[in-house]
């Protein structure tokens, strides 16, 4: 029993010498703290008493810029039946120093089901954020590396086909044609350049409540004729309520339109493409089904990557800078797909 006991309070000490400081604090404003172990100095600075006397309360020694979003969580959390919860936020050590730290905290409730206290256990992970952050600095370089290879990739094609016919006409060799193929190459050129500067520049974007239907009315004209050369039929199921969402009308036009282009492409013996727009767990979901001729499991992990293509002169940009907007609207892209059957792009978007 003796031995039993001193391995009890030798475990305790370990835990109170350890990395984790343990604070018990009240449900009340700015938390006040009841019970603070006394490792406290060592590892953030701050003298116990002052805890305990009230001098300093919890809340004073969270980073200003994540209070609001800390004392959020904390009231969600409440609000569910959860017992505990997680959260990572910055804390301001005695000197000033500003740390990292995950907060795993467990819920103290009365008889009534009432919050009355809160523990938390406390762990500097300053070293794993910033080793976080320097892998993300160098996946951030890889990524413009290969976006630079893939540009360079790209344009030196028909740059080639430019310089080549140059020095057939410098040489005197002129024919109409070669005006033509000039003019192509170039747009071709300018198209990559303009989907590169899509992705590039930060977008300070103005967004405003519009009705999916009204999107819709405005962009599905402009696939008459070519349905009709194509032998495709554009057929649309739509809610009938009003369609609500905070959007930038000009962007989400232009995933829209990526998408139906996407689908006409991919239909080469023509065929359906159906155009869903439906309410779904309050969700706006937006279903492009066609009947083409499918994307493989191999390619469909792939998609949404620069200079990815399945089609003969595309660059992968344009799906890219799709993933891209929709991911600044807070929705999602979902992929469904089988060879020979079709594919169904869905989006969803929250509603306003």
């Amino acid at each position: 029993m003796h031995n039993k006991n001193f391995v009890s309070l030798d475990e305790h000490q370990i835990f109170l010498q350890g990395p984790v400081v343990v604070f018990k604090w009240k449900n009340a404003k700015d938390w006040p703290v009841e019970y603070v172990s006394s490792n406290i100095e060592e590892n953030l600075g701050y003298k116990k008493e002052d805890f305990l006397l009230s001098r300093i309360k919890y809340a004073d020694i969270i980073f200003e810029d994540d209070l609001l979003r800390v004392s959020n969580e904390v009231s969600n959390y409440s609000l569910s039946e959860c017992n505990m919860f997680e959260q990572e936020y910055g804390i301001v050590k005695s000197n000033g120093e500003i740390i990292w730290v995950y907060d795993y905290t467990t819920i103290v409730r009365d008889e009534n089901e009432a919050i009355t206290h809160f523990y938390g256990y406390i762990l500097d992970i300053t070293k794993h954020k910033r080793n976080e952050e320097a892998l993300r600095r160098t996946e951030r370089l890889n990524t413009v590396g290969e976006f630079a290879a893939g540009i360079a990739h790209e344009i030196r094609n028909p740059l080639t086909s430019l310089k080549g016919l140059l020095q057939l006409i410098k040489n005197g060799k002129i024919k109409e044609e070669y005006k033509d193929i000039m003019e192509s190459e170039l747009d071709r050129i300018e198209s990559i350049l303009n989907e590169f500067l899509i992705l590039s520049k930060p977008h300070l974007t103005q967004y405003n409540k519009k009705d999916i239907h009204v999107l819709f009315k405005q962009i599905l004209p402009l696939f008459e004729t070519q349905v009709t050369y194509n032998n495709i039929q554009l057929v649309t199921e739509f809610d009938l309520e009003e369609l609500l969402i905070n959007c930038n009308e000009n962007q989400l036009k232009q995933v829209f339109i990526n998408f139906i282009k996407n689908a006409m492409e991919a239909m080469s013996n023509g065929g359906i493409i159906k155009i869903e727009c439906k309410k779904e767990h309050n969700e706006l979901c937006i279903r492009f089904i066609d009947e083409g001729s499918g994307i493989s499991k191999e390619n469909l992990k792939r998609l949404g990557e620069p200079f990815f293509t399945t089609k003969e002169n595309g660059t992968g940009l344009g799906l890219m800078i799709s993933y891209k907007i929709i991911e600044e609207h807070g929705g999602t892209i979902q992929v469904e797909s089988q060879l020979g059957i079709g594919s169904t792009f869905k989006i969803k978007l929250p509603f306003c």
